[in-house]
């Protein structure tokens, strides 16, 4: 009886300690951290996000039933919200189930070896030990139950609809595959053949659950207009996240400040830059995620892609394709992969490293000084503008060429 009151002791002293901010900040930290190593769609911004307030949620649930013989779960909206997205995003069930399986043992290991581990009497230890695991794993047991009916009927729901049509049809175009253009604009409602401007449009955690689909309903009607287009297309991307898409016959019109200070408070959006056709579609959005990447780490409330390409291209997350975009806008016919014009992108990277320096070039190439500066003046003839324009981005364009080759 002794070691059951001070189990009991024990149970309640660990939950008011375990609630603290700094406390469940390290616990969603090590356990998502973890998750995410081993299901690399959780590197995905939105989705950590999703996952970290579920993770945050199931343990304070936890918290509030750990002295109790019975338990009594009650899953959060926040619990609820994660499945949703999984199965919203046409993950399969055994994702779900994986980041369960994961979070258990983590979050096991989390608490014998920063709370159980400090218990110095062997017996309290050992009784300890014997209450939380059982009522850990029913906690975790019942929850898995409830979330598979909601993954279940969420997806059912999702495929049956004309949103989930709509949500493949994007995905597809997103992959890379390859897609009839007037089938997947008839099934999108969305002229895939006009230019188009993504961008992602997301709901502080904070925000009642009343709230949030409002937002992210009206929203990106708002910034679509603001950018010179009619209703957007819109797809879910998380429980608080929409990806949407702006179609104009011709360049979108720039978000701008006035826009972005009429934006609802604890709404972010992040906008792409406007491409034409399906690539075009492709390229705006992966641009907007880029930005929200960015906006995230500043906590900024809306972000433009442009203002932030060049440190997007500096840390690496926009990829591949954000260099050839890049190289293809700044160098035009200059990035072409024959010899003389190599020669010419060889010289002028030269030149503008030594400060427009011709004889200190001509020494390192063996050539005039003369016959750099004309090959500077035939460069400026096939960019269409002086070598000084837009220099950061043109040198930054020659760079990755030199690097990376024309193709």
């Amino acid at each position: 009886m002794r070691t059951d009151a001070a189990v009991t002791d024990w149970l309640a002293q660990f939950a008011g300690a375990s609630e603290s901010r700094e406390t469940l900040d390290r616990l969603v930290t090590v356990v998502d951290d973890e998750i995410a190593e081993a299901l690399p769609m959780f590197t995905d911004p939105t989705l950590r996000r999703d996952l970290d307030a579920s993770t945050r949620s199931n343990w304070k649930g936890f918290l509030a039933v750990v002295t109790r013989d019975i338990v009594d779960v009650r899953p959060a909206p926040e619990i609820y919200d994660l499945a949703r997205t999984l199965a919203r995003r046409g993950y399969e069930l055994p994702v779900l189930l994986a980041v369960y399986r994961i979070g258990q043992r983590s979050a096991w290991q989390f608490i014998t070896e920063t709370r159980v581990a400090a218990i110095g009497d062997p017996e309290l230890r050992a009784a300890v030990l014997m209450q939380l695991w059982p009522r850990l794993a029913s906690w975790l047991d019942t929850m898995v139950e409830a979330l598979i009916v909601t993954f279940a009927d969420e997806r059912d729901q999702w495929q049956r609809g004309a949103r989930a049509r709509r949500a493949e049809t994007v995905r597809t175009i997103l992959a890379g595959q390859a897609v009839d253009i007037d089938d997947a604009t008839t099934a999108l409602s969305y002229p895939l053949r006009q230019r188009h401007t993504a961008f992602a449009v997301w709901v502080d955690e904070h925000v009642a659950d009343a709230d949030v689909q409002r937002l992210l309903d009206a929203t990106p009607v708002t910034v679509g207009a603001a950018l010179g287009a009619d209703r957007p297309l819109t797809i879910s991307g998380g429980a608080r996240t929409v990806w949407c898409w702006s179609a104009t016959t011709g360049p979108s019109k720039p978000l701008s400040d006035n826009d972005i200070a009429a934006l609802p408070e604890f709404v972010h959006v992040a906008v792409g830059t406007c491409h034409a056709g399906v690539d075009g579609f492709r390229r705006s959005h992966a641009e907007a995620l880029a930005a929200q990447a960015v906006a995230h780490r500043r906590g900024v409330n809306a972000i433009r892609y442009a203002d932030v390409e060049l440190a997007c291209l500096a840390a690496g997350i926009a990829g591949e394709d954000g260099m050839a975009t890049l190289v293809r806008r700044e160098l035009g016919t200059l990035a072409a992969a024959d010899d003389s014009t190599a020669r010419l992108r060889d010289t002028l990277r030269l030149y503008l490293e030594h400060a427009g320096d011709a004889r200190a070039v001509g020494e390192i190439l063996n050539l005039h000084p003369n016959t750099v500066r004309y090959r500077i003046r035939q460069a400026e003839q096939l960019l269409g503008h002086s070598v000084d324009h837009r220099r950061v981005y043109l040198e930054l364009a020659l760079h990755i060429v030199s690097a990376f080759g024309t193709s």
